[in-house]
């Protein structure tokens, strides 16, 4: 059971290094999975899961896999399947190895295409193709992972089948993302992981109350039972709640500023600090603290907090975005590179 986003022509197979139209990273680093830190079983409701079996520290890269399939978003079931048949026997086998949760979709059109290609020998067995085809996708479907391009302007979807083995938590210990300046999909330890815990992803946005996240998942056909979602502490998901509207706030006035920042004051400055200063204490106090997110919010502290001249503390600000890159996605990611750029943006602002 793994991770997608929201559920998604003819166009040709594209491999993991021409995704975008544009060159991405030569190559990149090995495969490679820390088998030594984890095991796989199988678990009461998630089917298998992975379990560290000595203590993970805070920033370990556990996972570092490269894709067996790569489709833009807009692809479909032809497409997907081309793709699979085209991969050695072994990556094949891994790929049909994986859960298969996500119902077949009403879209018709692909099965009539598919049956004009058919040859009189394929014909006799339409209806088994249709299945296989149709398994193929529900297999996609539950386990693909959003990949975006370097400058984040395309986005394909990509198979990672050993990472496919994290389940989900609304209450994450690892982080995912896929990092397109090495061409791999990494997974980094949030925090301190105990021998005996399971490695436990979010395949949404976490920042979601209950209601909305119980929603968004069903697109996986299962019920969140993480700590998160079967608190009975009302207060809890309000917070959430709250910084749900926060970063809509947030985004609506970073939206004006854009449209009109020569006639922006201080005091709209101020405001717009307000509420990302809101939006890190409820981020704390949620314990999304060493998430991602976090860090996305700090460094539009520091942005603001540039423009309203408190350079001192933009810097300390900086350095928590750096600190939360390299542990979320280590150093060799775009994101860690944009985050000492926005670190020296700081230092040069508090030495003048």
């Amino acid at each position: 059971m793994t991770i997608s986003r929201a559920p998604t022509p003819d166009i040709s197979p594209l491999t993991l290094k021409d995704t975008s139209g544009e060159a991405e990273a030569e190559g990149g680093p090995e495969t490679f999975v820390r088998t030594d830190l984890y095991e796989e079983r199988q678990t009461p409701e998630s089917g298998i899961g992975a379990f560290a079996t000595s203590l993970i520290s805070s920033g370990t890269r556990i996972f570092c896999e490269e894709s067996i399939v790569m489709l833009p978003d807009y692809a479909g079931q032809l497409e997907l399947h081309r793709m699979v048949k085209a991969l050695p026997d072994d990556k094949q086998k891994m790929f049909w190895n994986l859960a298969a949760s996500s119902k077949p979709g009403k879209a018709v059109a692909w099965i009539d295409l598919l049956r004009a290609s058919c040859g009189d020998d394929e014909s006799d067995t339409f209806n088994n193709l249709v299945e296989e085809y149709e398994r193929a996708w529900s297999i996609y479907e539950t386990n693909r992972f959003t990949c975006r391009s370097l400058d984040g302007a395309s986005k394909s979807l990509g198979m990672f089948p050993m990472c496919a083995r994290i389940n989900h938590s609304c209450a994450p210990n690892v982080f995912h993302r896929y990092s397109p300046s090495i061409n791999r999909l990494t997974i980094h330890a949030l925090r301190d992981i105990q021998p005996g815990e399971e490695l436990l992803t979010s395949y949404i946005d976490i920042c979601h109350p209950t209601v909305i996240r119980r929603q968004l998942l069903k697109h996986w056909g299962f019920r969140c039972r993480c700590t998160a979602c079967d608190s009975s502490d009302d207060e809890e998901d309000h917070r959430r709640r709250r910084i749900e509207d926060l970063f809509n706030k947030m985004a609506n006035r970073e939206k004006k500023r854009e449209r009109n920042e020569a006639k922006w004051t201080e005091k709209d400055y101020e405001r717009s600090f307000a509420n990302v200063s809101k939006a890190i204490k409820l981020l704390e106090e949620e314990g999304m603290e060493e998430t991602d997110t976090l860090g996305v919010v700090y460094a539009a502290a520091v942005k603001l907090g540039l423009k309203l001249r408190r350079e001192e503390e933009a810097v300390e600000w900086a350095q928590k975005v750096v600190e939360i890159e390299v542990k979320c996605l280590g150093t060799d990611s775009k994101e860690y590179q944009t985050a000492l750029q926005l670190l020296e943006t700081a230092k040069s602002a508090r030495q003048k």
